[in-house]
């Protein structure tokens, strides 16, 4: 066997179907040989993995960039807060008035010179002419996926810079992506009915974290997933139901099996409640779709089990806030790219409610599948990039900014997490152990969909 440049030995590797003892070989940046045996290949670089358990890297769905802060900055921050948590790979839904045409190479030029992560862009449409152009999109830079927020309208659109969208739009969205097999990606919730549901609640004088909770309803979310879902049957193109908060939408979901819609749901919707942590985090649970209860992240879990929820994201953003903010006024939001595995593990499979094998498809596989990077991305198998994260599964930690690498409150603050990663290597390079990151912001890469 030819000299590998690195051997991670001494470790327990873990596939979508698998867990064994043994080792992992790298060469030129790819996953070169597997082993369950004590004879790893001679290498530049060994690293001993003391018993700990050897992920593919995290594949991270659903993130935002450049909206609170400069798109440079973000980049960064956020790349280096994930390679700290196990991703390594993020995909943005990007955001920008003018036509993609312009703005795509000036995103894809700062990725290469400020990200830990390699990048697939998701689009949001925000007006006429970025549907018009998705054509074009899918044919220069191979964008597969398109998101449209249907759950503003003003004054929110004013606030947040958003364009106001509607049905038409979502129609015309999916029309122009069903010729090339794209995906239409969908914030689902019944606007118009939050209107007036909002509003009565905030009336009352309530500032707990559940009135928010109430305010939204899930059945608005589960109204327009209908809605949505009869679109994508009549125009033949997919879509995805971003960041999943309610059960109930797993079941409406279900009567669509002619074009079936692909779930995703968010980490904290299966570990953070209001009824529970409303007190310790306050408003940093601020977030649309709301945080829901407890036995609706257990639903969620069960969901996740029988494979009715593709993938797991934290539609990640990253943005200060403060216990005391006033929940009618602060805005919706917040971080959790860095904290993501360790609560899977931790809440997870520690407890019992999901495996290693069942949480790499869903934080790793299924993600690289959807988004078309599954031959480069997504588990450990021979001839994949060699992007892993050594976990110690024993490793305990309270969450809080002074423990985590970003140093940003997260709804996860204040719980005891068990299970936290030891290293994390991209492309057959150690970048980051114990702490530290070990090269500097530029290794990172936009991925396409469609090479």
């Amino acid at each position: 066997m030819a000299k590998a440049d690195l051997v991670i030995k001494n470790c327990h590797i873990v596939t979508p179907t698998t867990t064994f003892s043994g080792w992992l070989a790298v060469r030129d940046s790819k996953i070169s040989a597997l082993g369950d045996d004590d004879s790893p290949p001679v290498a530049q670089e060994t690293i001993d993995g003391r018993g700990h358990y050897l992920l593919p890297g995290r594949v991270e769905p659903h993130i935002h960039l450049g909206v609170h802060y400069p798109f440079d900055q973000d980049v960064e921050q956020t790349s280096a807060a994930a390679i700290a948590g196990g991703t390594t790979v993020m995909m943005p839904h990007n955001r920008a008035k003018a036509s993609y045409l312009e703005v795509y190479p000036r995103w894809e030029r700062s990725i290469a010179e400020h990200s830990y992560c390699d990048v697939v862009i998701h689009l949001q449409i925000q007006n006429r002419q970025h549907i018009d152009e998705i054509p074009l999109y899918h044919e220069r830079f191979g964008v597969l996926c398109y998101k449209l927020h249907l759950d503003y309208r003003a004054p929110a659109v004013a606030e947040l810079d958003i364009e106001p969208l509607d049905d038409g739009d979502a129609y015309l969205t999916m029309k122009q992506c069903a010729p090339f097999n794209g995906l239409v990606a969908l914030h689902c919730e019944d606007v118009e009915i939050v209107r007036y549901t909002l509003p009565a609640i905030q009336a009352t004088g309530r500032k707990d974290l559940q009135a928010w909770s109430d305010g939204r309803p899930a059945f608005c979310e589960v109204a327009d997933i209908h809605t949505m879902a009869y679109l994508s049957e009549l125009t033949g193109c997919r879509i995805v139901v971003l960041h999943l908060s309610t059960a109930d939408g797993v079941d409406a979901a279900a009567r669509w099996s002619k074009v079936p819609p692909v779930l995703e749901t968010l980490v904290q919707f299966l570990t953070v409640f209001p009824e529970e942590a409303g007190t310790r985090i306050g408003a940093i649970g601020k977030m649309n779709p709301p945080l829901r209860d407890r036995a609706n992240g257990e639903r969620l879990w069960e969901a996740i089990r029988r494979g009715a929820i593709a993938t797991v994201g934290t539609d990640h953003i990253a943005c200060e806030k403060h216990e005391t903010d006033d929940l009618w006024s602060v805005t919706a939001g917040m971080p959790g790219i860095e904290v993501a595995l360790p609560l899977l593990l931790s809440e997870g499979v520690h407890k019992g409610r999901i495996s290693l094998q069942q949480l790499v498809q869903v934080a790793a596989l299924n993600p690289a599948r959807l988004y078309h990077i599954d031959d480069r991305k997504g588990s450990i198998a021979i001839g994949k990039d060699a992007d892993l994260v050594l976990v110690d599964m024993e490793a305990e930690r309270v969450v809080s900014p002074e423990t985590t690498f970003s140093k940003l409150k997260t709804p996860a603050n204040g719980m005891t997490v068990k299970g936290w990663p030891v290293l994390t290597i991209k492309g057959g390079q150690l970048v980051y152990r114990e702490g530290q990151l070990l090269v500097k912001p530029g290794i990172g890469r936009v991925l396409r969909s469609y090479p």
